[in-house]
């Protein structure tokens, strides 16, 4: 059975979902809610109101790609009707946003996921025990430019209370949440002073993060350089961890294997399999689940509450 899904926002985010349910073996658009009415949807059917989506008995999954400050609300909501929910990234504007959320999960019995689709780029067979530990260390960089006047393309870049924060949420998000589910939950975040577009919209912050297992950190995420890099390097006493721009190497004691990378549209596909088989078994996504985000989510919380205090 394949699972029907309603995309909630037909901006950039929204068109990468539907272009990853394009032929999916275990799931498809049902409806698309876009209220400008001047948005194209390339001809998918369009719900006409919020509460007609959530009446539709064909939708299942709802996934919200709508501004982050307008998800929660939905997310409960939706859960509430009975539907299972994945959220574009960012998740939540905080950590007690993302806690209502896996809560209400937990009370409907619908699952919450989230499309941080890099995760998939991970090996199955990696021993993630064998990075969590206090010898470990990291170093991670993230150079995706964008003009200043990128945060002033739609409404809502400009606010933090819609967008949550710039590059670091919207971008360096991807790579911060490879490292943090290699390296677990995040004892503490330290931050150097960061730039800004605006008021809480960063276009540069680095830091030095600290996980409970004793392993540690270090980033800078930069939206200023035309130079394009994505890179994360974690070392133990006898292995390391490298992704550059998509491709992963796993050295074990001198012994190198090499993933080819994957093209996003593949990542976001495996990430609807992964909910796909969730909601078919009544439980949370294994590797997409929302309660997975927590460490990613602790630390925008932080670059946030750094540049307007906390919310």
């Amino acid at each position: 059975m394949s699972l029907g899904v309603a995309i909630v926002g037909f901006g950039s985010a929204g068109r990468q979902h539907a272009d990853a349910l394009d032929d999916h073996p275990h799931a498809h658009v049902t409806k698309v809610l876009e209220l400008d009415p001047t948005v194209d949807v390339g001809g998918l059917p369009r719900a006409a109101a919020w509460a007609d989506l959530l009446d539709d008995s064909d939708v299942q999954l709802v996934a919200l790609c709508t501004p982050p400050g307008d998800r929660a609300a939905l997310a409960i909501e939706a859960l509430s009707s009975g539907r299972s929910v994945l959220l574009e990234k960012p998740p939540a504007m905080s950590m007690a946003e993302l806690t209502t959320i896996d809560d209400a999960a937990r009370r409907s019995g619908g699952c919450a996921g989230v499309m941080l689709q890099h995760r998939w780029r991970l090996p199955n067979d990696l021993d993630i025990d064998a990075w969590r530990r206090p010898e470990v260390t990291g170093v991670l960089e993230v150079f995706r430019y964008r003009p200043g006047s990128h945060y002033q393309k739609a409404g809502w870049r400009t606010s933090v209370d819609e967008a949550l924060g710039g590059i670091t949420a919207h971008l360096g998000v991807h790579y911060l949440d490879l490292a943090c589910t290699v390296l677990g939950d995040v004892l503490t975040v330290d931050l150097a002073p960061a730039r800004c577009a605006g008021p809480g919209i960063d276009t540069r912050v680095s830091g030095w993060l600290s996980f409970a297992s004793g392993a540690t950190l270090a980033f800078t995420i930069s939206a200023e350089s035309t130079i394009r890099r994505e890179r994360l390097s974690i070392v133990a006493p006898d292995r390391a961890l490298t992704v550059v721009d998509g491709e992963v190497e796993v050295d074990v004691a001198g012994t190198a294997t090499r993933h080819k990378p994957l093209d996003v549209t593949s990542l976001r596909r495996a990430v609807y399999s992964d909910v796909a088989a969730a909601v078919a078994a009544g439980r949370q996504p294994e590797r997409s689940g929302l309660a997975g985000a927590r460490a990613v989510t602790q630390v925008l919380e932080h670059v946030r509450d750094r540049q307007v205090g906390p919310a």
